[in-house]
């Protein structure tokens, strides 16, 4: 029977030696089971005895989703609590520093565990903060939240009661150093018993190739998992490509958990199509955990979580009473408005987006639907920007035959968005910048975060920098990058008066710049290893750069290849040293 139990009862401790913890999904066998767990568990504790006393708070970064698990464990079962941040950027990292003893996970000076030990048990007190994260909203600066043990626990029993593991294979998309991800990838199933795959699945082709090793016959092992549960997002479920070989996941895959954001009618329609499964979306915040859940294929309403009061006042916002609030009695009001219906709601967006723009009060969201209205747009949001006296900046989502990839088509497209919206706007308030993406910006907990925000336009603020415009990485070694080239690029005056093009120098400080960035790269610049410049970079030009890290003893070398619709415009590799560390005597 499989194991049904609270997170405040430390189900971990009783849990058999021989249950299967982590699964190691690309070869269908197990990768660890609870007694190997418990020596990691014991690894960590030994490690963090060394470093501090009890009672200490640590900031986990963990890619790894077991090594993740093993080492939340140990804190709290040492007493200890954790400060989960949303990324592994040094700013993000640097910025949480003032509110921990150390940091721990695969991040800069971050300790790891030590050799396999017998673990210590504690006790988890139901009022003492288990975690700390914090919120990552498109506007306005991270907000600390703590998470108690009864405010995780109450939240964990509610999920058990309406959509049980039973022991199947929780295979996650998302991250697990946020609120969603933490609770549904991480401790659900630590706390029912349920193997959990031994590393995030970031590709629709991995996803394919996983649930082709689940076997649902008589003939399989009996710790093989017959199926299993995703937990994901809006932006891998509305990429989910027909061509992948999906033909017997709806045998494999049991449920579909979407959280971060509302899933559209039609990337519901199209996962479930796709999957042959339905798609369980989570409505609910950092602040508030979650609030209610919907399946778009069965009602477009949500359903409030069980324990969960909603109502509405004369303007339409909605008020909450939940278990996972830090006081469960009290009724909290939402930034979101809503339309009661019979056993739920609708939501109708968010009640503050009005924003003043050249002196004229605006509905943001009244915006951000007309733009939604224009030919080849999929999805849009239009927001101020302060750098720019609050002038309106519009993120705008287009089918794939739509993106313009010159200045020319570029200006054109432009020019048409401001003639439909002129229809129904003053032209003080159309948007000035305009950001054409291929696919929706999002973090990890699939978000249009402020940081995300402040990427997209940060060639407003500095010249010399191309615009990014959406990222994807390939594994931890390999992305690719898209980016367009500023018509106003300081790198293009006087270069060449006839005719303005992106200096060659300009991109190799490019592709560094953006290694550094998003690959993590290292290390001291040695030479060029066969660079050409085959085609002109011009202003307006829309390109992507793809970058690939090959480490080894000395440094390592960086493959880049910058191309567009007209071809390549730079490609070689670059040679890295290794930076010496000096240490102060």
């Amino acid at each position: 029977m499989t194991r049904q139990m609270q997170l405040l009862g430390a189900p971990w401790r009783q849990a058999p030696s021989h249950d299967i913890v982590a699964w190691d999904a690309d070869r269908g066998a197990p990768a660890l089971d609870q007694a190997g767990f418990h020596q990691s568990i014991g690894a960590w504790q030994y490690r963090l005895d060394e470093l501090a006393p009890t009672g200490q708070s640590w900031l986990l970064y963990h890619r790894d989703p077991v090594a993740f698990a093993a080492a939340l464990i140990a804190l709290w079962e040492r007493g200890d609590s954790a400060v989960l941040p949303a990324d592994d950027r040094p700013e993000t990292l640097d910025a949480l520093s003032s509110l921990v003893t150390g940091r721990l996970g695969d991040v800069a000076q971050g300790h790891q565990a030590g050799a396999p030990q017998a673990p210590r048990w504690g006790h988890l007190c139901a009022d003492r903060v288990a975690v700390t994260l914090f919120t990552s909203g498109s506007t306005g600066a991270p907000k600390q939240l703590d998470k108690t043990f009864a405010q995780l626990d109450a939240e964990l029993s509610v999920h058990r009661t309406l959509w049980p593991l039973d022991g199947r294979l929780v295979i996650s998309q998302v991250s697990h150093q946020h609120i969603y991800g933490l609770l549904f990838a991480i401790l659900r199933p630590l706390c029912e018993g349920a193997p959990m795959a031994s590393r995030t699945c970031r590709y629709p082709e991995t996803l394919s190739a996983w649930l082709q090793h689940l076997c649902p016959s008589r003939e399989a092992s009996s710790q093989t998992p017959r199926s299993a549960v995703l937990i994901s997002a809006p932006p891998p479920l509305e990429r989910l490509p027909i061509e992948l070989d999906w033909q017997r996941a709806s045998e494999r895959l049991a449920r579909i958990h979407s959280s971060g954001a509302p899933l559209s009618a039609a990337a519901s329609a199209h996962a479930r199509a796709v999957l042959g499964v339905g798609v369980s979306e989570i409505y609910g915040s950092s602040e508030t955990g979650g609030i209610a859940w919907r399946d778009q294929q069965v009602s477009d309403h949500w359903t409030p979580l069980p324990g969960i009061e909603v109502r509405d006042d004369a303007e339409g916002r909605l008020w909450l009473r939940s278990p996972f609030l830090p006081d469960p009695g009290a009724w909290e009001c939402q930034a979101d408005r809503i339309a009661p219906v019979s056993g739920g709601f609708r939501l109708l967006g968010r009640r503050d987006r009005i924003a003043k723009v050249g002196g004229k009060r605006l509905s943001l969201s009244a915006m951000d639907h007309a733009l939604q209205t224009c030919h080849g747009v999929l999805q849009a949001r239009a927001l101020p920007l302060a750098a720019r006296d609050n002038r309106l900046g519009a993120i705008i989502q287009l089918r794939a035959e739509c993106v313009p990839y010159d200045h020319a088509a570029r200006r054109d497209l432009i020019q048409a968005l401001r003639n439909r919206l002129l229809s129904a706007f003053e032209p003080t308030v159309i948007p000035r910048y305009w950001r054409f993406v291929e696919a929706w910006p999002t973090n990890t907990q699939g978000k249009l975060s402020t940081e995300i925000v402040a990427q997209l336009f940060a060639d407003l603020k500095d010249r010399r920098l191309p615009r990014w415009l959406g990222s994807e990485a390939d594994d931890a070694q390999a992305c690719r990058i898209i980016l367009e080239v500023p018509e106003r690029l300081v790198y293009c005056q006087g270069h060449f008066p006839e005719q303005p093009v992106v200096p060659g120098v300009v991109m190799l400080q490019w592709a560094i710049d953006l290694a550094r960035r998003h690959l993590g790269v290292d290390g001291t610049f040695q030479r060029l290893e066969r660079v050409k410049f085959p085609q002109l970079l011009l202003p307006g030009d829309r390109v992507s750069l793809s970058l690939t890290w090959h480490p080894d003893s000395e440094g390592g070398r960086l493959a880049f290849d910058l191309s567009g619709r007209r071809g390549c415009h730079a490609y070689g590799r670059m040679r890295f040293a290794m930076t010496e560390v000096s240490h102060a005597s």
